[in-house]
């Protein structure tokens, strides 16, 4: 196919918004147009005169409850103990009734409805390293978990419970010094949001700028190894994990990104990193970093307007159209930070993602989860979708480029061979040549692949390699989202255009390398 039109720049500034309707129109298409001004991205989000305001919809869950945060690792480790005996209780409990009312019901004992509830509250209560691997299980394989235990994912997914105003100020003063209070005009004392390892805070500065000031639990870095510890047990004695999910790998992978992120010095040089990767594209907004206000378990960053993206597709304020606009945007930006960039923000939480109704603006947020990717691994990494994407005759291809990915060893019987090719094949679906464009509101590729990846579970021989749980989690959040909003979008398109720029890059770097050796 022809290659697709570039974008036109969304309206991001008051000057772009007073222009006729017709004049800001934008066909859907795969890719952000480099900007031609030297403005920030941020700078449309200012209030014209005589417009509405900016949405804001960044709000916390209703789930979340305000409790002080277990700090010490001796303390947290008595709440885990204390959930085991409750668990162990819940489902003693459960088997009487059963007995007595000789009902039959599908879930096990351990995950009765109470049990769920005790499970969430203290993954909720806890944070940290507990609550981040129940959201690593429920962005990667939520589908072959139990109902309960994705009722129970569901729930940590969207609220963390929230620390209490001492324990904040005393962790501000800690991190800030005694005085911060002197650099802003107005703190908003509950959060915003509140996830697993800190929650944000809405601020305005001395100088008019709002910011989000992110707050770090205290005790979650220093917890991070005895917490897992207690969740594996944990879940060891639940049975809730399969086998073939290889647990040990998911709580080393979940041990080496805590450490990240708990970094909010590494997270503030992500932020203004992907500010530069995104500043020609001016749609794409990525918040500045505030350095004064920021330290190694604080940071400060401006306040961006919008509301998380799923929220403002649900609200059904969105023209189909825009919907199909947004999805593009983002399945473009998700396989440029990867073949393109090779530097990808890895946490698909909904919320990350934020979209202005008034300016169309879309805005990325949390860069604590970041990972970068290796020219061979991004190399190996587009040929495998691209060999999906080209369906069950790419079957070889597919199990070759698996193999050198380290999905599989070479070792695999013929129903692990045909159960994983059948998945990518279904998977690559939305890149299909005859699909196009894509109507991600009618998927149902999770559902559909459920089988297979049952068979996977009992079939596999390895587990898959580091890169593959961020990569993999961000690539299905990617698909979710699409989803959730609705959108329709010419995916083949953008892939191949994203190949071309791969291959172009490609030759460019072998000519300079030559160059260099000749010179």
């Amino acid at each position: 196919p022809p290659p697709p039109p570039p974008l036109a720049p969304a309206a991001v500034s008051a000057a772009t918004e007073s222009a006729p309707a017709a004049a800001r129109a934008e066909t859907s298409a795969s890719r952000p147009t480099a900007a031609r001004a030297t403005a920030t991205p941020s700078a449309g989000l200012d209030l014209p005169a005589g417009g509405a305001p900016p949405a804001d919809g960044q709000t916390l869950s209703k789930m979340s409850t305000q409790r002080s945060i277990p700090v010490h690792p001796a303390t947290r480790a008595i709440h885990f103990g204390g959930l085991g005996i409750g668990l162990a209780a819940g489902a003693a409990a459960a088997a009487v009734r059963r007995a007595v009312s000789g009902e039959q019901e599908a879930h096990p004992l351990l995950m009765n409805e109470a049990n769920v509830e005790r499970l969430a509250a203290t993954l909720c209560r806890l944070r940290g390293a507990a609550l981040k691997v129940g959201q690593m299980l429920s962005f990667n394989d939520a589908d072959v978990l139990p109902p309960a235990v994705r009722t129970l994912m569901e729930r940590v997914r969207n609220g963390a419970d929230w620390m209490p105003a001492w324990q904040l100020e005393e962790t501000l003063r800690r991190e800030l010094g005694d005085r911060w209070r002197e650099h802003v005009e107005s703190f908003d004392e509950e959060p915003v949001a509140a996830a697993s390892i800190g929650q944000v805070h809405r601020a305005t500065l001395v100088d008019g700028r709002r910011v989000a000031i992110k707050v770090q639990y205290p005790g979650v870095s220093d917890s991070i190894v005895s917490d897992l510890w207690s969740m594996r047990q944990l879940v060891t004695y639940t049975g809730v994990v399969p086998p073939g999910l290889y647990l040990d790998r998911v709580l080393e992978v979940a041990r080496e990104e805590l450490l990240e992120e708990c970094d909010y010095e590494r997270e503030a040089a992500n932020t203004t990193r992907f500010k530069k990767l995104l500043s020609p594209y001016t749609e794409l907004a990525v918040p500045a970093v505030v350095p004064q206000l920021s330290s190694k378990h604080v940071l400060t960053t401006e306040w961006m307007a919008g509301l998380p993206i799923d929220k403002a597709a649900a609200e059904g304020a969105i023209e189909p159209a825009e919907r199909d606009r947004i999805g593009e945007r983002l399945l473009w930006l998700t396989l440029s930070e990867l073949f393109k960039f090779r530097f990808m923000q890895t946490d698909p939480n909904w919320s990350n993602f934020l979209y202005e109704p008034r300016t169309r603006q879309l805005s990325m947020i949390d860069f604590g989860a970041c990972r970068e990717y290796d020219a061979p691994f991004a190399a190996s990494y587009l040929r495998l979708v691209r060999a999906c994407a080209d369906g069950e005759a790419q079957r070889e291809a597919i199990l070759h480029h698996s193999r050198e990915l380290g999905f599989l060893t070479g070792e695999e019987g013929r129903t692990m061979l045909d159960a994983h090719t059948r998945a990518a094949v279904l998977v690559g679906r939305p890149f299909a040549d005859g699909e196009q464009p894509y109507d991600f509101g009618k998927q149902t590729i999770s559902k559909r692949v459920t089988g297979d990846v049952q068979t996977m579970l009992r079939e596999r021989l390895t587990p898959p390699r580091k890169e593959i749980y961020s990569l993999h989690r961000r690539l299905n959040g990617c698909f979710q989202l699409a989803s959730r909003v609705g959108a329709r979008i010419r995916a083949r398109e953008i892939l191949l255009e994203i190949e071309r720029d791969h291959e172009a890059a490609e030759q460019a770097a072998e000519l300079a390398a030559e160059e260099q050796a000749t010179a």
